[in-house]
């Protein structure tokens, strides 16, 4: 007689010995909700401090436009040219007014350094910087200028800046030329320290 041929028996298995797959589980809305949240601050983010992704936009500028509105001009106009380097480089200290700050900035407006005969000394300043105590109108100022013949590197804004200043505010004095501009930067391109008042009150009025 044949053998019978076994059985196979299935047992049933128990829920935790059925085949591993994969369960999704629902996002929960909260965690939905605050992801959201962070696309849309970081959109706001962008929107405000990324300046258009213009590499030529730097912070606290948000816009090209921004920044255009602060840069010197190219106006054939020497004292609206001058108001525009005045604007960017010396308001901060010197303010709109022209009257400085009490005891830290010296006021350019009826300045005696400023209603001078020629504007060499004050190029100078300008260019290289001034250290050390100064009398401006009788009162005694102590404190630095740091020189901005770097960042002023046009002779034509360095004069109009001069001559803006040198008629603004009630002064009258005679104008700066981009040719008296350049002499003098040349004369003080090798310095490299600022001016004191005792050197400046030593040499003459007039570029020569």
């Amino acid at each position: 007689m044949s053998a019978k041929p076994k059985k196979t028996v299935h047992k049933k298995k128990h829920a935790d010995e059925r085949e591993p797959g994969v369960h999704q589980e629902p996002i929960p809305v909260l965690l939905f909700v605050i992801l959201l949240l962070l696309a849309f601050w970081g959109m706001m983010y962008l929107h405000t401090n990324a300046g258009g992704f213009n590499r030529y936009v730097y912070g606290p500028f948000e816009s090209y436009a921004m920044v255009s509105d602060v840069q010197p001009g190219s106006s054939d106009d020497p004292m609206k040219r001058g108001a525009d380097v005045y604007k960017s480089i010396c308001l901060p200290c010197h303010q709109a007014s022209g009257l400085g700050a009490p005891g830290q900035f010296p006021p350019l407006a009826g300045s005696d350094w400023v209603n001078v005969e020629g504007p060499n000394r004050m190029l100078r300043i300008v260019i290289n910087g001034l250290s050390g105590p100064v009398e401006v109108n009788g009162q005694s100022w102590s404190g630095a200028m740091p020189g901005f013949g770097d960042v002023i590197a046009s002779d034509e804004d360095l004069a109009a800046v001069i001559t803006y200043v040198r008629n603004s505010w009630g002064n009258e004095a005679s104008v700066c030329t981009p040719e008296e501009a350049a002499l003098v930067r040349s004369e003080s391109a090798d310095r490299g320290r600022p001016w004191s008042s005792p050197e400046l009150l030593n040499l003459s009025l007039e570029v020569q």
